[in-house]
């Protein structure tokens, strides 16, 4: 590490990047096109069928439509009918349809944070919308059409990753048949959304859609509003050998900052469930913006071309009462009101790929070859830490600590805080198709790095790493039948970190090894069953602890998964998984006690089971569709210490949808209850005074009309 003073901050305003992007060169989509010999352009739909719970092909894991019995590791994929079905609000909510997927810590509900194969945190990198990774806190909202999930190491194609997976994010695209569909739901803790979504054909092979929505949702736990305003247009062209996907997101954002509840020797404090330990001030609020293009071009029925183009950033700022002590003996809850102001997270992304299945030796090549360039900051411009306070206590709580933002309570030394990581790489993945039943697959990426880290005023340059890594990748697959295969493969990850702690501090770059043997079966055309086993080695891994990174040397994952999904007999759906996951630290520096110990939000036992199923009432109108199921998490540790534990929780949903035809309209109506029983339970652990809860019973009434 070295020590530099006076680092000059450079500044690159968004209209610049716009400027230079939409100068750029051709960017690609993974959608599909075909052209006859006239004029005539056949155009395939980029979206999933929205009628069943299960996708035989995916994009994620070859940049190319891929039957997922081709691919040597584990892709789950959550449908637009699950989403849609259980009215998933986030992603925790989405990923409830994928083994060994949990929630971490979540930075007061205000970020993703996804476990993955017992790894993960909230901004790891690990969340890509269209294949480009995000810096948006929380990213599943109006726009998302389904999501998938690329489990193991997947460094090979979207580089920087730790070794739990990643997960693609894929939007509606814009459809060239007229669609017009009008909507919104109403939530029993009051309020609600409102949304719009048009799609249609231009002409001279153009097709457009826009997205809109308008929340405003009073949040479930004691105080506090929900409120958003997203503006999603986006643009799509056709033509005999080329085409393009354009689009732009617009997110603006006021939200709850809900750090949870507390565990003090083991125990949860003496509260109500509904009670907060912070005040009315905390909640975050800012901008999302969002613009990726893609760009295709096929040379021949051989190879093709594709080049992407992608910027996302997140400015937004917080106010928030942190809990620094809680005395249970005397009831007395510290607290300091802290405020920050001026973040700006960014990410910027640019590849080139070169797509084909030539033939040699006899033998079908499945190839990508490309290379790419990434930047991803994070910024904080100012830190506050106001006095603390003991006027609280659990018995009875006072609200109404201020939050002050001036020079008497900034923390200059944590102000103008920087680190930004530039990423650039070749790689490459082969496919090859050596007989009708065997598979191989290799691949590797040579990716080289570099990450500062600066902060205060005059700026200070407090880390600074770059070097070289090589990540390959190889696998085999056998297929028994065409509907059955058995896949091996060996993978390689590289982790620096991209999210510094509450304090600036900037965790060692992370290095995991997956090794992974699973099977997949295509039972029907409608029904996808697969089970997957895996073990994992990781290195200077990061984990959270009451906002400081504590650092453990060496960490394992291992475990078995299993999922199936689709229609398992005409109009009954099913979704069911079941994970078992042993993820420990092996080698902690800091506290030799620790080894053996599990790690932070990782349930041993997870899965769940949903079924839904349509239904014609014959003295009713319409048609209807009811479903519920549940969802079970095994106990997991709070903390590296394993000083306490959260309990395992089974929560139950359900719904039930009719639809019919209104004033000559497509109408759909739903009713959603979600956890059914009203379960309190706790979702994950940021240390044991941040430790999140579980909504509720709650009911969603929607409804939505489509001409």
């Amino acid at each position: 590490m070295k020590q530099h003073k006076s680092l000059q901050r450079h500044k690159h305003p968004l209209g610049k990047i716009w400027l230079a992007i939409y100068s750029s060169a051709l960017i690609s989509s993974a959608s599909s096109y075909a052209a006859d010999d006239g004029n005539t352009i056949t155009v395939t739909a980029t979206e999933q069928s929205d009628n069943g719970y299960t996708s035989p092909t995916t994009s994620v894991a070859s940049k190319m439509p891929t039957s997922r019995l081709n691919e040597a590791q584990s892709v789950s994929v959550v449908t637009k009918k699950e989403l849609d079905d259980y009215q998933s609000s986030n992603l925790s909510d989405a990923l409830r349809f994928v083994s060994g997927i949990s929630q971490s810590n979540t930075l007061g509900q205000t970020e993703d944070g996804i476990i993955r194969r017992g790894f993960g945190s909230n901004a790891d990198g690990s969340i890509f919308r269209d294949g480009i990774r995000s810096s948006q806190g929380l990213n599943l909202d109006a726009t998302t059409d389904h999501v998938e999930v690329l489990k193991g190491s997947s460094s090979l194609l979207y580089g920087i990753l730790n070794p739990g997976g990643m997960i693609n994010i894929v939007s509606k695209k814009p459809q060239y048949t007229w669609h017009t569909s009008i909507g919104g739901h109403y939530n029993s803790t009051g309020g609600g959304a409102g949304n719009i979504d048009i799609t249609g054909p231009l002409g001279n092979g153009f097709a457009f859609r826009l997205i809109a929505e308008k929340q405003a949702q009073n949040y479930w736990r004691g105080y506090g509003n929900d409120k958003h305003n997203l503006v999603a247009p986006s643009l799509q062209w056709y033509g005999d050998k080329a085409s393009f996907n354009i689009s732009y997101e617009s997110f603006q954002y006021d939200i709850p900052y809900d750090r949870g509840t507390a565990f003090i020797n083991g125990k949860p404090i003496n509260i109500g469930y509904k009670t907060r330990l912070d005040d009315y001030s905390n909640h975050a609020w800012g901008r999302n913006q969002t613009f990726s293009s893609h760009w295709d071009y096929q040379f021949n029925d051989t190879w093709s071309t594709r080049v992407t183009v992608g910027l996302n950033q997140r400015q937004y700022s917080s106010n928030t009462v942190t809990t620094t002590a809680i005395n249970t003996t005397t009831g007395v809850v510290t607290r300091r009101p802290d405020a920050f102001r001026g973040f700006n997270h960014k990410t910027k992304y640019v590849s080139w790929d070169a797509i084909g299945t030539p033939e040699i030796f006899g033998m079908t090549h499945n190839l990508v070859v490309g290379t790419d360039y990434e930047m991803n900051q994070t910024y904080r411009a100012h830190a506050y830490n106001g006095k603390k306070n003991t006027d609280f206590t659990l018995s009875n709580p006072v609200y109404g600590l201020e939050t002050v933002t001036d020079s008497s309570t900034e923390k200059t030394s944590g102000s103008n805080q920087l680190n930004r990581l530039h990423s650039r790489s070749v790689y490459v993945k082969d496919n090859i198709d050596l007989t009708s039943h065997w598979t191989v697959v290799g691949g590797a990426r040579y990716q080289h790095y570099e990450q500062r880290q600066s902060e205060g005023n005059p700026s200070t340059l407090t880390y600074d790493s770059e070097g070289n890594k090589f990540l390959p990748q190889t696998g085999l697959i056998y297929k028994l039948t065409p509907d059955i295969s058995f896949y091996g493969s060996l993978s390689k990850s590289f982790t620096p970190s991209t999210n510094p702690d509450d304090n600036g501090n900037v965790a060692a770059p992370e290095q995991g090894t997956t090794y992974e043997i699973g099977s997949k079966w295509q039972v029907t055309p409608a029904l996808f069953a697969t089970v997957a086993l895996y073990r994992i080695d990781e290195r200077n891994i990061a984990l959270t602890l009451n906002g400081d990174t504590y650092a453990v040397d060496k960490a394992r994952s291992s475990g078995v998964e299993f999922e199936i999904n689709g229609e398992i007999y005409p109009d009954w759906d099913v979704s069911a998984n079941y994970s078992y996951n042993q993820a420990e630290i092996v080698n902690d520096k800091n506290n030799s006690d620790n080894n053996g110990n599990r790690l932070q939000n990782a349930p041993r036992n997870s899965g769940a089971l949903y079924l839904s199923h349509n239904v014609h009432f014959n003295l009713l109108p319409g048609s209807f569709r009811i479903g519920g199921g549940v969802r079970y998490v095994g106990t997991r540790a709070g903390d590296p210490d394993n000083s306490f534990t959260l309990p395992a929780y089974t929560v139950a949903d359900s719904f039930i949808g009719w639809d019919n035809k209104l004033l000559g309209k497509k109408t759909h109506l739903q009713l959603n209850i979600n956890n059914l029983f009203n379960k309190h339970y706790y979702t994950s652990s940021g240390g044991n005074l941040r430790v999140a809860e579980g909504e509720t019973r709650n009911l969603v009434l929607s409804a939505n009309v489509e001409f």
